[in-house]
């Protein structure tokens, strides 16, 4: 079997590609702490879209064929199913750099320079997250402390707030802690040319 060769002119990171992040030589024990982190937030992620599927067909069937809709299914996809997809799939994207960047302009820098942008990024980052994490958390605790849950009789599953408030500081955390080692990679790691631009680039077909 002939060897694949990387032909994408933007990228040119020494990291392997793995299901769910990437795989270096320097710190393979950081590399796993990583990947079963954006693993973990795959799996809650794509569960979530099994089961917005699955409400999504019962909600029709119920509809169409019995005449009885559930009613609550919307309040469930909106409170629930969505804000897991959108932040724990943005925990699994920011891993395995599946978000959008610009990087035909990061590459146009010297290696140093680029060094300091990803520094920059990380700390960026990590610091918006924490934000996250603390805005999130007191909305979580203040909604748990007053009991803050949906009104008996209504159409929304009668669930307590906090449990779906609860998803965005939990989201932002794993991804602040993927964060925080890529910027503790790049602040111990040698000054000469960044460590944590993975990415190798496109294989060629």
């Amino acid at each position: 079997m002939p060897a694949k060769t990387f032909v994408h002119p933007d990228h040119h990171g020494t990291a392997e590609r793995s299901r769910f992040g990437y795989h270096t030589t320097d710190h393979p024990f950081l590399d796993k702490i990583q990947n079963m982190v954006s693993a973990l937030a795959a799996w809650i992620a794509g569960a979530a879209i099994i089961g917005l599927t699955t409400i999504t067909l019962v909600e029709i069937a119920m509809r169409e064929f019995f005449g009885s809709p559930l009613g609550w299914n919307i309040s469930l996809t909106e409170k629930y199913m969505l804000p897991l997809i959108a932040f724990f799939g943005l925990v699994t994207a920011y891993r395995t750099g599946s978000h959008i960047a610009v990087q035909s302009l990061f590459g146009i820098f010297p290696k140093r320079v680029q060094k300091i942008i990803l520094i920059a990024i990380h700390l960026i980052v990590f610091i918006s997250l924490t934000f996250m994490i603390l805005g999130g958390w007191n909305e979580t605790v203040m909604a748990h402390s007053m009991g803050h849950a949906t009104l008996p009789g209504m159409a929304d599953l009668p669930t307590p707030d906090w449990t779906y408030r609860a998803i965005v500081p939990v989201a932002a955390l794993m991804c602040a802690i993927i964060a925080a080692i890529d910027l503790f990679r790049e602040l111990i790691t040698p000054w000469h040319r960044p460590f944590t631009d993975y990415d190798p680039g496109e294989e060629e077909v």
